[in-house]
């Protein structure tokens, strides 16, 4: 499974839409490395890189609705949370198991659909309040 970045898929943040470009990019690539069964190295290469990421975007849009006093903020950080959780039983599945079909299935549909579900509804809230607020976070780099 690969997504491909759409404007359906921005929520009009450049910072947020700039750092999920990023996350999707690096699931397709770990779906990808998965699915053709890439030397192990490969694949844990990129799920270190997917999970350190990850931790890094949630860490900017948790520090940047905190500092806003984003009134959801508990409740986006509880979603952040499954997510993190998730990539670390894959983490855990993938070093005990190794690249196996029922880990490429995890990955082509929860985390997929975990994540283009999370930028359509939580980050879209966030990004509407901004706009009510008229919020414009400050420009950072979206890659780490």
């Amino acid at each position: 499974m690969k997504i491909e970045w759409d404007d359906s898929l921005a929520i009009g943040v450049s910072l947020i839409d700039e750092q999920h470009k990023q996350l999707i990019e690096h699931l397709n690539a770990m779906s990808k490395a998965v699915e053709e069964h890439e030397g192990e190295r490969e694949i844990v290469n990129t799920l270190d890189f997917l999970i350190d990421y990850t931790n890094y975007h949630f860490t900017t849009e948790e520090k940047h609705m905190q500092a806003t006093k984003y009134p959801e903020l508990g409740a986006h950080k509880e979603k952040h949370k499954e997510f993190t959780s998730t990539l670390d039983e894959l983490q855990r599945d993938f070093n005990e198991e190794g690249s196996t079909k029922a880990l490429a299935e995890a990955l082509n549909t929860f985390l997929f659909n975990w994540l283009i579900n999370h930028i359509g509804t939580v980050d879209q809230e966030f990004a509407g309040y901004l706009g009510e607020m008229g919020i414009t976070l400050p420009e950072e780099a979206g890659k780490q």
